[in-house]
């Protein structure tokens, strides 16, 4: 028979023919739901070998270390981190210190780090544990008089106190909403099976479903075996995109990255062609772009009150052992919206090739008359250029843009180049040059919206056709390109070259007005001058309408002359059209003509008539005129609805 020294809890559970946690009740007294005889059998083993659990004589031997343990998956995670934050801030205020340790999600070493913390004589375990976790784990600890508190999901009947992060009910209110956006096909990406609340969430999901009436399809999720999180929602938005889905819920704010990843390579748009919607609520959804929308929970809260009911079970103070619940809330950003109607989806793709500037904007009272000079108190800078302006443009319209560009290699490019990201556009055609600076545009506004414009072009300067052929495949998937007049004149004639070659609809932008060989632009779908242009490409005492003819004579299938606060001149084989301008108050008229193209193009991508797409394009501009900057003032698409 075994002697003192040597005879553990598991061997009574053994030699009585019960379990762990059975003979962990007998011992703690909390045995009311166990029969009588069995009892009485662990009573008679325990009496017979003398047994005195061993932790308990090392509490008596030992002085109290004044520690916890803390065994979560993953202290790095988003979601754990403030969970950590509540507890060691819980910790210190006690005078307590907290060992921390991280398990992957890993079965073999939560089991090995919670023996570790026994060996350091911890006073109390918080564990946020894996599936593996069960009630003959509390048992030994409460065998080693060690206090628990489990962080998470599982039944552990009334032995342990309990604080559980509705991770179902978190699901189901991302499903929810995204069902509720008019979602039909919505994907799930999981983590590991058998990580912390991975049941859960993935039933929470099913369960909104259901109770929506939408069917559940098992292709539309995706459950990762790997425990790198970006890695696995960029697999899992891969797939899941395969299958058609127009929106994704997923199980951590990470995965959600990956999500975005594959979106961006796929050309994707978020939320314009796919919604994503995250879980825990980290920094992480501010910094991503768009500001994703979020599953939160009250994490610090959470492990602070986690820490609290921990600290009274080592005072023996008295702590009831429950189970406290905490609710989630939806944290609504911008990567969540109805899905796209497909009469809005434009056909193809949409290419760009132009300048990328920074604008220097200064507001004056007038606009400085020859040899005059003025004062200006009011000077900002905003990213411009007449390309970059009207992808842009396209790209907030909910347009398929890819720009092709050229910037410099200084904190003026990188703002350029993020602008575009930011807005939805594909800038994988845009270059940094290592010898010249990102091009300025010196704006002066005055304060009737009038503006003047000195170009100084820096980077654009080389935007060659070496370039573009580096990035002519694109025109393949193109319905329409717009190219303008601020880049080398040999590179807007190879573009035209292309578009005519690959049957992609030109869109030539005269702006600033140069003198152009027309026989490189013979069958340009459209060419879109402002008055002041048309009298530099067709001198002579004529009308507005005659010169439109004449550029008509010179090959063009489309003329649109815009007029300004006139509106604007359509004119082809068939019509003869004026259109008014939209009645908006104007502040800066600085981007009203890029505006205007921008939504022309995109109208004309989604399908719609030319006289449709100009009138789209004319609100477009007016509520343009009625903000101040290039880029901050184009407006997205529900804007203009609007007024529509």
């Amino acid at each position: 028979m075994s002697s003192m020294n040597s005879l553990t809890i598991k061997d009574i559970a053994r030699l009585a023919g019960v379990s762990i946690a059975t003979v962990s009740k007998v011992l703690n007294r909390k045995d009311q739901d166990i029969g009588e005889e069995t009892k009485q059998k662990i009573a008679k083993i325990i009496s017979d070998n003398n047994y005195v659990p061993y932790q308990k004589v090392m509490k008596r031997m030992s002085a109290k270390t004044a520690t916890i343990g803390l065994v979560v998956p993953d202290v790095a995670d988003v979601f754990y981190k403030p969970l950590v934050r509540g507890i060691e801030e819980c910790a210190y205020n006690e005078g307590m210190s907290v060992i921390v340790c991280s398990t992957g999600a890993d079965e073999g070493k939560e089991k090995k780090y919670v023996e570790t913390l026994k060996e350091r004589n911890v006073e109390g375990l918080l564990i946020a544990p894996s599936a593996g976790f069960g009630e003959d784990d509390i048992a030994l600890l409460n065998d080693n008089q060690i206090p628990v508190v489990v962080v998470g999901p599982g039944s552990y009947d009334n032995a342990v106190c309990q604080l559980h992060f509705d991770y179902a009910r978190g699901t189901y209110l991302a499903t929810e909403y995204l069902i509720k956006n008019k979602h039909e096909l919505i994907g799930f990406i999981g983590g590991p099976p058998t990580g912390q609340g991975a049941e859960e969430r993935l039933e929470g999901y099913k369960k909104a479903l259901y109770d929506h009436n939408v069917g559940f399809d098992k292709n539309l999720v995706y459950e990762s075996a790997i425990t790198d999180l970006k890695q696995a929602g960029f697999e899992g938005a891969n797939l899941l995109l395969s299958k058609g889905a127009t929106a994704i819920v997923t199980g951590d704010d990470i995965i959600a990255c990956g999500a975005y990843i594959a979106a961006s390579e796929a050309l994707l748009k978020i939320p314009n062609d796919i919604s994503v919607i995250g879980f825990g609520d980290s920094y992480v959804c501010e910094l991503l772009t768009p500001a994703l929308t979020s599953v939160a929970y009250p994490s610090y809260e959470m492990g602070y009150e986690a820490c609290a009911a921990l600290l009274k079970h080592i005072k023996n103070e008295a702590a009831e052992k429950k189970k406290l619940v905490s609710e989630p809330s939806l944290q609504l950003r911008q990567s969540a919206s109805a899905p796209k109607a497909a009469g809005d989806a434009p056909k193809e793709q949409i290419v760009i090739v132009g300048s990328l500037n920074m604008d220097i904007i200064m507001k004056v009272s007038h606009i400085p008359r020859v040899g005059e000079t003025i004062l200006t108190n009011d000077i900002k800078n905003a990213a411009g250029g007449k390309g970059a302006n009207q992808a842009v443009g396209a790209g907030k319209l909910g347009g398929q843009v890819y720009m092709i560009g050229r910037v410099g290699g200084d904190l003026y490019g990188r703002e350029l180049y993020n602008s575009l990201i930011k807005n939805g556009v594909d800038a994988g055609g845009v270059v940094f040059d290592d010898m010249l600076p990102t091009g300025n545009a010196y704006i002066y506004v005055s304060d009737n919206g009038d503006n003047n414009i000195v170009v100084n072009p820096g980077a654009n300067s080389r935007l060659s056709v070496e370039q573009v052929q580096t990035y002519e495949a694109i025109f393949d998937k193109a319905s329409y390109c717009l190219i303008q007049m601020e880049i080398p004149m040999d590179t807007i004639e190879y573009v035209a070259q292309v578009c005519r070659s690959k049957n992609v609809k030109l869109i030539l932008n005269p702006a600033p007005a140069r003198e152009i060989d027309y026989s490189h632009f013979r069958d340009c779908f459209l060419v879109v001058p402002n008055e002041t242009e048309i009298d530099l490409m067709i001198p002579g005492e004529m009308t507005i309408e005659e010169k439109a003819y004449r550029l008509l004579d010179k090959s063009f299938q489309n003329v649109i002359v815009t007029l300004g606060d006139k509106g604007c001149l359509l004119v082809n084989k068939d019509t003869k059209q004026y259109f008014p301008a939209a009645t908006f108050k104007a502040v800066d008229t600085t981007g009203a003509g890029d505006s205007f193209i921008s939504g022309l193009t995109v109208a004309l991508a989604e399908g719609k008539p030319i006289t449709e797409a100009i009138t789209f394009a004319s609100i477009a501009a007016g509520i343009t005129v009625s903000r101040e900057g290039a880029q901050p003032s184009l407006p997205d698409k529900e804007t203009i609805k609007m007024y529509l």
